[in-house]
């Protein structure tokens, strides 16, 4: 991986108010090089610092260093929103929550919130006999479907549909039909090909160990026949195309046309509760993990947040004192509002002060139920942040749920919306993938190769916005530890004003040529948010 790094720095201080210092530090690339990094460096390089280690991580390595070692915090509850965690992992199972007022597995609900035996939180994918759900379908088929425009006979609109909202499901649907049958055809095209493979090259590849040595020895020229399948096998060992990667991408197929694509799947047969009623709420288990061949993302996220700190095992999560709540709410293929709703009401009457919500859709039949949750804990004082999607889209121009805002009006001031930053310093900055918005993205943080928590006891390198929100999230967790008397409004306004500002022109994510604009147009900060920053504005805000 290709790092540019040579740089000239310029700092200067903005007035967060006029008797405080903003530490926010605006930088300008004038000059670069690329470097190798090595593979521990890449494996943290979000810890780093722009100016200890020419890296544009968040300064939590600088932060702990030359702050936290010398101020205690108290423990900090962060809502994981997400799929089910692992919560048997070596570097994250001393950081889940414990719920101290429920008697473990005794059928009762002791602490009578409402939820029987919630541990260590609650999966709304399921239903009070311990059964779970794993697959849902994208909205939009929801969507087509309830209207009835998805049938055996495939999507029948009707030529007097004036709705806009199922209009555009429509053009969705189509997109993603479109993708699916071309994505089908290529690997009936792939899978034909090496059964041809397997037939006709036996005799030089007994075992199947194909490889460029032994098929550089084939005479094509006399056997002509082999001409067509030595072709085909160079090309799959030029690209690293395996029958087992074959048979893993299909399977990412058959889930598309199976489940999320599929206007007959039956999301709900398992739980069976009214979808519009938000006080239906008996549904759902306390079984946070079961199936992890399954059921991966929500412990990539919680590792990013929270996995333990100086334990010499695996990776450092960004904060130390924090407990994980698990709130298992999405499924392959989109969540549901009312699930989100309920899930963002239990954190903050079970006590999370931060809540991470790594998921989105464009589109929502239930928002307003989603957007009183976000209120409600905006009166409670929790923050949410949320991941700002990765379909390199502005999304002031698309809605991407969960919302903060009605008919374009802001109805807190307690959600973080985070873009994806990328490893390179040059026009890239921006990750490829990463959505983004002068009015809708609050700020970026890293989410490119970043090495985190899987199921099993293992790590993986993850991209995504997926991963650059639970960054966000445990600089929340980490000032609210250290400062708790701050409002989650303060700590939004504190992480936005504290972030630096890269004065780099960049490309729109999603274009690999066309206009560049100043990186500081994707987002209403324009910044990268920084630890080390806020920690320093969190003292002299807490002393005002």
């Amino acid at each position: 991986m290709k790092k540019v790094f040579l740089f000239s720095y310029l700092l200067c201080y903005y007035g967060f108010s006029q008797n405080i210092n903003n530490f926010s530090k605006d930088i300008i690339a004038i000059n670069r090089c690329e470097k190798q990094l090595n593979n521990e460096i890449l494996k943290s390089w979000q810890h780093k610092d722009i100016f200890l280690d020419t890296i544009q991580g968040i300064s939590s390595e600088k932060a702990y260093n030359e702050i936290l070692s010398k101020k205690t915090g108290v423990p900090i509850i962060v809502a994981v929103i997400d799929g089910g965690i692992d919560i048997d992992h070596e570097d994250l199972r001393n950081q889940i929550w414990f719920n101290k007022n429920e008697i473990p597995n005794n059928n009762i609900d002791d602490d009578r919130n409402g939820y029987v035996d919630d541990i260590h939180g609650w999966n709304f994918l399921g239903n009070t006999k311990g059964k779970s759900t794993y697959y849902a379908r994208w909205e939009f088929v929801r969507l087509l479907n309830d209207k009835g425009y998805l049938t055996k006979k495939g999507l029948v609109v009707s030529k007097e549909e004036k709705d806009s909202l199922l209009l555009e499901a429509v053009k969705f649907y189509k997109k993603e039909k479109s993708v699916l049958d071309e994505d089908l055809k290529y690997i009936a095209e792939q899978n034909l090909a090496l059964k041809n493979i397997r037939e006709t090259l036996k005799e030089y590849f007994p075992n199947q160990q194909y490889n460029f040595e032994t098929l550089k020895t084939i005479d094509t020229i006399s056997n002509i026949n082999l001409r067509e399948p030595v072709k085909k096998l160079h090309e799959f060992l030029t690209y690293g195309l395996t029958q087992e990667s074959l048979n893993d991408y299909a399977k990412y197929v058959y889930t598309i046309r199976d489940y999320k694509l599929n206007f007959a799947h039956s999301d709900r047969r398992i739980s069976k509760d009214n979808l519009d009623d938000i006080n239906d709420t008996n549904y759902g288990n306390n079984i946070v993990i079961e199936d992890k061949s399954i059921d991966t993302h929500g412990t990539l996220v919680a590792g990013m947040i929270g996995a333990t700190r100086n334990n010499n095992i695996g990776i450092d999560g960004i904060a130390d004192k924090v407990k994980l709540m698990i709130l298992r709410t999405v499924p392959q293929g989109d969540e549901y509002d009312k699930d989100v709703a309920l899930a963002i009401r239990y954190a903050v009457d079970n006590g999370a002060k931060v809540i991470n919500m790594s998921f989105g859709k464009f589109f929502s039949t239930n928002p307003d139920m989603v957007i009183d949750a976000i209120q409600y804990a905006a009166k409670k004082d929790v923050l949410l942040v949320h991941g700002a999607g990765n379909d390199s889209k502005n999304i002031d121009m698309y809605n991407f749920y969960p919302l903060d805002y009605r008919n374009n009006m802001e109805e807190s001031q307690n959600f973080i919306n985070v873009g994806a930053l990328n490893t390179f310093l040059d026009h890239r900055l921006p990750a490829y993938f990463s959505n983004y918005g002068k009015n809708n993205v609050d700020v970026f943080a890293p989410g490119v190769d970043l090495y985190t928590t899987a199921v099993n006891n293992k790590y993986e390198l993850v991209d995504g916005t997926s991963f650059a929100a639970p960054i966000v999230s445990g600089i929340a967790a980490v000032i609210r530890s250290r400062y708790p008397k701050l409002t989650a409004n303060q700590v939004k306004d504190i992480i936005l004003d504290s972030g630096n500002i890269y004065h780099i022109n960049v490309r729109y994510p999603g274009n690999a040529e066309g206009p560049r604009i100043p990186f500081s147009e994707l987002s209403k900060s324009g910044k990268v948010v920084n630890l080390y920053n806020a920690l320093l504005m969190a003292e002299q805000v807490s002393k005002n």
